[in-house]
């Protein structure tokens, strides 16, 4: 066999290069299934031939499912969008109108709310910054939503009407999207964390992990480790900021709120 760094003939039994001194116990595994893969080939492309001389064999595409659309389907709008916005007004209903309990309790269910849906919505492929707009634009209509609601019943006008009605109105909806924003971290999160294991992505790191391999295994393995946790680390801070955003936002009038 020939050495893959200085191109000299070794031994086929060689674990290192006699020329060179690099390791071969490693990639001599590989460059017998790539040898191999290249039989299979010729013997492949020699059947079709025999089968039909002159005549190419089709290449034949594995199936791929088509990538989702990045601003989502009408279901999805529906299910992951529309469904916690509605979820939203149904709670305001039955907390504040029905029931006329303490808000501190609808502040508490709206941080709740949006979290699973976008949980879902992020398991896909998707433009996190349009989910984002879209996840804040959702929040500002449930507000908007649930003061027409009040105006409806108390006969109240249907826009806060001072600098401290707006700073609640906007910190509430603030609390609602950035609940939804924590969901949509998390499940990003979980999603990247499904494809780093998935074929595809073992395919491109068996590339950079043979060069890793060749010069050092041990090395490798810690740049994988450390990388996969810095993410890991990066994923969660990003996650506990903005649930904290939410909570704060959402329950700061009801801890020492100065008005």
């Amino acid at each position: 066999m020939q050495c893959p760094y200085c191109i000299s003939e070794v031994s086929d039994q060689a674990l290192a290069c006699p020329h060179c001194t690099r390791d071969l116990y490693l990639i001599k595994p590989l460059l017998e299934k790539i040898e191999a893969l290249e039989q299979r080939v010729q013997e492949l492309a020699g059947n079709a031939e025999a089968a039909a001389p002159g005549i190419d064999a089709p290449a034949i595409d594995a199936p791929t499912a088509p990538p989702p659309a990045p601003f989502g389907s009408g279901a999805d709008w529906v299910l992951l969008w529309l469904a916690p916005l509605l979820l939203l007004l149904a709670a305001h209903g039955v907390i504040t109108v029905l029931f006329d309990l303490n808000t501190l309790y609808l502040r508490l269910v709206s941080l709740l709310i949006p979290l699973p849906f976008a949980f879902l919505l992020m398991r896909r492929e998707r433009s996190f910054p349009f989910w984002l707009g879209a996840g804040f634009t959702m929040a500002v209509l449930a507000v908007l939503g649930m003061s027409g609601v009040i105006s409806l019943v108390d006969h109240t006008p249907l826009l806060p009407q001072d600098a401290r009605e707006w700073r609640e109105f906007a910190e509430y909806a603030a609390s609602i999207g950035f609940s939804y924003t924590t969901g949509m971290v998390l499940g990003r999160m979980l999603r990247q964390k499904l494809e780093a294991v998935s074929p595809e992505a073992a395919k491109g790191f068996t590339v950079k992990a043979v060069t890793l391999l060749s010069t050092s295994r041990t090395r490798a393995d810690q740049v994988q480790a450390t990388v996969r946790k810095v993410q890991e680390v990066r994923g969660s801070l990003t996650a506990l900021t903005t649930a904290g955003l939410s909570a704060y936002t959402g329950l700061q009038s009801f801890f020492g709120h100065s008005g």
